[in-house]
């Protein structure tokens, strides 16, 4: 009876790490996340605020905008020391720039999807950068799925690095729930 006990404990441990996992990957879809080499091997991370606001109407995309306001300090590549070294002047100077923000130019439509035009400002640097996405209805809502590269030096986050890669991979994930 004691083993039994062991396996029911043990089996309800798993299928709750599990549940806890899935729900982990759930939350992980809704982020901004990014990529960047780091002595050629792929570190990822996320933020974990941020505000997006998508007004969207594929009739009226001329009247269509999207923008987003991610809390730098909320980075995190799963490595505390890391992210607390990002949080500095060198790198995203979280405490004079506690903002990144992305403001939508215009929307088009294009044969794959839409295609986003936008200024996204990181510290006191703002430039242009185009965001192909799709918007994908589904029963709580569009999600709109977005994905880009930037060069990390163009806004001053971090100086030339032989080790640390230039280009930035950012996904947006978004979902306006309707309803």
């Amino acid at each position: 009876m004691e083993a039994l006990s062991k396996i029911l404990k043990t089996s309800l441990t798993i299928v709750l790490l599990l549940l806890a996992f899935q729900t982990k990957a759930q939350e992980d879809q809704k982020l901004v996340t990014f990529v960047i080499k780091n002595a050629g091997i792929g570190v990822d991370g996320f933020f974990t605020e941020y505000d997006v606001t998508a007004e969207f109407d594929p009739s009226d995309l001329a009247n269509s905008s999207f923008s987003a306001t991610i809390e730098s300090n909320t980075i995190d590549t799963g490595i505390g020391a890391r992210d607390r070294h990002l949080k500095k002047a060198k790198y995203f100077d979280v405490e004079n720039y506690p903002q990144i923000k992305l403001v939508s130019t215009s929307i088009s439509k294009t044969s794959t999807g839409y295609l986003l035009k936008a200024n996204l400002t990181i510290k006191k640097t703002t430039l242009p950068v185009e965001i192909p996405f799709t918007v994908t209805k589904t029963e709580a809502g569009n999600v709109f799925e977005g994905t880009f590269t930037m060069d990390r030096r163009d806004y001053g986050v971090g100086k030339n690095h032989l080790i640390l890669g230039d280009e930035v991979r950012i996904k947006i994930y978004h979902l306006e729930k309707t309803g």
